[in-house]
């Protein structure tokens, strides 16, 4: 998808939404049922992913991300409502500070015995930091990613359907 499609998407409230029918029959049913629905603004369905900003936004049928039972349950009740969006596109959290893919290295010599000392010390770092994380994880310090389920409606608007922790 290209720019300037990204760049229409556009912050909108219910109240901005008098005419679009569908899309306040999907509010109607989020209010309904209790789910935290809200207008997240107005572009065309993606047809690939895209990255804008921090948040990576894929295509539902292009994501590989488990969907928790109670999303797809959500989905089954917009659609046994009758209710029929273009699509769905899933909105995950992409902070730039996550770590890029390690670079593929060129071969190199055999090892000797201190490049093999060496390499013990990296994997004791490693697995430091590993034990760290799994510190930190239960205090909440590390990056939480949160994935959104986004209903896009006929006409164009975005709509939150469900959120996860990942």
């Amino acid at each position: 998808m290209d720019n300037r499609h990204i760049n229409q998407l556009s912050e909108k409230s219910s109240s901005d939404c008098t005419t679009c029918i569908q899309t306040q029959r999907f509010l109607s049913l989020g209010e309904r049922l209790g789910w935290d629905t809200q207008i997240l603004g107005e572009a065309p369905m993606l047809t690939q992913s895209v990255r804008v900003n921090n948040w990576l936004l894929v295509p539902a049928h292009m994501d590989s991300s488990r969907i928790p039972s109670r999303t797809l349950r959500r989905i089954q009740t917009i659609f046994s409502e009758g209710l029929r969006p273009q699509g769905f596109v899933v909105v995950h959290e992409a902070p730039m500070q996550l770590t890029a893919p390690i670079p593929v290295l060129p071969e190199r010599k055999p090892l000797e015995w201190q490049q093999v000392g060496n390499v013990a010390a990296i994997i004791a770092k490693g697995l430091g930091l590993l034990v760290l994380g799994s510190l930190l994880l239960p205090l909440g310090l590390l990056v939480v990613l949160d994935p959104i389920l986004v209903a896009v409606t006929q006409d164009n608007y975005w709509i939150e359907i469900d959120r996860w922790q990942a």
